[in-house]
């Protein structure tokens, strides 16, 4: 059985000799440089040596963190000094961040590429579906991933995410009650350019799933209530993921950190099946989550990072607490909450692995 065909299963709750090993969503380049001295190979991927799974994406331009524009904005340098650079980005966002290890921080966000519906008009061109830059060699794509034996999704950024890149969270929350009627027509855009990327893609390629970026919560709940999520998400949600399913798209990831609690019940009646990466700081539990909803979510992470950085007994402790439970009751990709971060030593995510291959074998 290959890592697809374990990911079809997990997702109808079938049992399987062992899920997809996606034992995390990434590494901080400082973790990698860090295992390099603490006996990482440097000329093997982390990836590769845990042996996890491959999964890719197909090669659109259709946004996922990023808006999706085409063309982008031309990334330019706007202040510079000995400490900070400051720029604007491919979604036209300016931003400040530190020249040294920028990614130890965040940016300071600066301003955003829309703040009324001039902005908006001026600027929607470049969510244009039928742009060709968008798209690949069809042919070659298809040659490329016709015997894959690995998941392949679809990215999208979504109907918070869009918005939120847009307006950035603090304008974004006032503008859903100060100009709704431009908010429902970034919505409406959205579901078209959605519709038509997938008309475009989909007869192309056969892909697995659809990946969702959305990360609209902090640790103690969502930025955006469940009453603006009805009006201002779910009927969008819900014709974009009917269109997926015309195409036979059946697993539709949505991933979001933080507090998600207060939405789940809304993303499931849009029709979203699979969540992640579940932060063990925010309260997304997963055998809460299971005990809640049963089968109508399948999980994607749910380890807590911050034992890694801790010992060995702390990690088994939190793998052993969860693990057996969730790959018994199905529906549930086991892997850490997020990127691993630089306070994780080697040892500890050698542990972490071998352990959870241990816990997770059938």
């Amino acid at each position: 059985m290959n890592s697809r065909e374990r990911f079809f299963k997990v997702c109808s709750f079938e049992q399987v000799d062992h899920p997809p090993r996606w034992d995390c969503l990434g590494f901080w380049s400082a973790t990698v440089e860090r295992w390099w001295n603490e006996g990482l190979p440097r000329d093997v991927p982390p990836d590769q040596y845990f042996e996890m799974d491959r999964r890719d994406y197909v090669p659109v331009n259709s946004g996922f963190t990023s808006c999706g524009f085409s063309p982008a904005f031309e990334r330019e340098v706007l202040e510079e000094d000995e400490r900070t650079i400051t720029y604007r980005d491919g979604d036209g966002i300016i931003k400040r961040e530190r020249k040294d290890r920028a990614e130890l921080s965040m940016p300071q966000f600066l301003e955003f590429p829309v703040s009324n519906r001039r902005d908006w008009e001026n600027i929607k061109w470049r969510l244009d579906p039928a742009s060709p830059e968008r798209y690949p060699d069809w042919e070659e794509v298809r040659n490329r991933y016709a015997d894959r034996d690995f998941m392949l999704g679809l990215l999208i950024c979504g109907a918070y995410g869009l918005p939120r890149n847009l307006f950035g969270e603090e304008h974004l929350a006032y503008m859903y009650y100060d100009d709704p009627g431009l908010i429902r027509d970034i919505a409406e855009h959205w579901v078209e350019f959605y519709k038509d990327i997938c008309d475009r893609t989909l007869p192309n390629l056969n892909i697995d799933c659809v990946y969702i970026w959305e990360d609209m919560a902090f640790k103690n709940g969502p930025l955006i209530g469940p009453k603006l999520f009805e009006e201002f998400m779910l009927p969008y949600y819900k014709e974009v993921i009917s269109h997926l399913r015309s195409h036979g798209v059946q697993h539709i990831m949505v991933d979001s950190d933080g507090n998600n609690w207060q939405l789940l019940d809304l993303f499931i009646e849009a029709g979203v099946n699979v969540f992640l990466p579940l932060e063990i700081a925010a309260a997304m539990e997963p055998l809460e989550i299971r005990e809640k909803y049963g089968r109508k979510l399948v999980l994607w992470g749910g380890i807590d990072k911050r034992v890694l950085s801790k010992d060995k007994a702390a990690i088994e402790h939190e793998l052993k607490r969860k693990v057996p439970q969730m790959i018994d009751s199905g529906g549930f990709i086991p892997g850490i909450d997020h990127s691993v971060p630089p306070d994780v030593p080697f040892e500890n995510y050698k542990f972490y692995t071998e352990l959870l291959r241990e816990l997770t074998a059938r």
